[in-house]
């Protein structure tokens, strides 16, 4: 019990010292900017594959905390009633640039929770930027295409199975493709090379605590805050900037714990 008491306190050092809070900030700014685009190419997926709008935005609620969900799903509305090809080209062109840069900030914090420089060059991180953004998207359009006809597919297989059991396999389907993409993040953000076994863990707690934290902020932000009558038609967006810091610092925390224990089956190897 010692051992993992020291392990925690040694990480919460560590972030203390790689300034975990101030570079999820400077994230956060990341991820908003690339936010609404990225909704943006998303939505104009949805119109390419002439899928119903409504389908999409009924699973909202389950994905973003209630003023979160609310704002996306107004801002979804007025995409589709405006139509517009500028709009989804100009929206395509942020979100590809936004979100890649978004990602070579997280390729600067991997190197530093690991302690190493960076050896690849520009051109390299750019091209790592842009299949880590293909990645993510590719997992989002998946686990959207598995809520809208997971349904449907699941009584054409099963017509007799119950429905409670496809609730089941869906929610753990969805998680464990987010485990294994976010795993993949972090191996690849790392300039040295890793095994997935290495980041495992931190994918896995990652995961775990963005459900969690979503969950307890959207039912603290329901029950116990006033932001709506405090900031008005701007509740969402600052709820919004919230929710973003929470995901995005405890994205660089379970990089900071894979590196710990990265560090520390590489010093038993040695000794070994």
């Amino acid at each position: 019990m010692s051992i993992i008491f020291v392990f925690i306190l040694n990480l919460i050092r560590k972030c203390r010292d790689d300034e975990i809070l101030e570079r999820g900030a400077g994230l956060t700014y990341r991820v908003l900017l690339a936010f609404f685009p990225f909704l943006i190419f998303l939505m104009a997926w949805v119109g390419f594959l002439q899928l119903d709008e409504s389908a999409v935005t009924r699973y909202i609620p389950d994905i973003f905390p209630p003023d979160v969900a609310e704002l996306v799903k107004g801002f979804i509305y007025g995409l589709s009633t405006a139509q517009s090809r500028g709009l989804l080209s100009t929206g395509l062109f942020f979100a590809v640039y936004n979100t890649t840069n978004g990602f070579r900030a997280v390729i600067r914090c991997t190197n530093r929770a690991y302690g190493i420089e960076e050896s690849r060059g520009l051109v390299k991180n750019v091209l790592l930027s842009l299949l880590l953004m293909l990645m993510f998207t590719s997992s989002i359009i998946f686990m959207a295409g598995a809520l809208i006809f997971g349904a449907e597919i699941w009584v054409w297989l099963f017509p007799y199975a119950p429905t409670f059991l496809f609730n089941v396999i869906r929610i753990t389907g969805s998680l464990a493709v987010l485990i294994f993409v976010t795993m993949l993040i972090y191996k690849l953000s790392c300039a040295v090379r890793l095994r997935l076994r290495h980041v495992l863990l931190g994918a896995a707690l990652t995961v775990t605590g963005w459900v969690v934290t979503s969950a307890v902020f959207g039912f603290f932000i329901t029950n116990f805050t006033q932001y709506p009558a405090v900031y008005g038609s701007i509740a969402g967006v600052f709820i919004l900037i919230l929710w973003l810091n929470l995901i995005c610092v405890i994205l660089l925390v379970g990089n900071e714990l894979n590196a710990r224990l990265w560090k520390s089956f590489t010093n038993n190897k040695h000794i070994m």
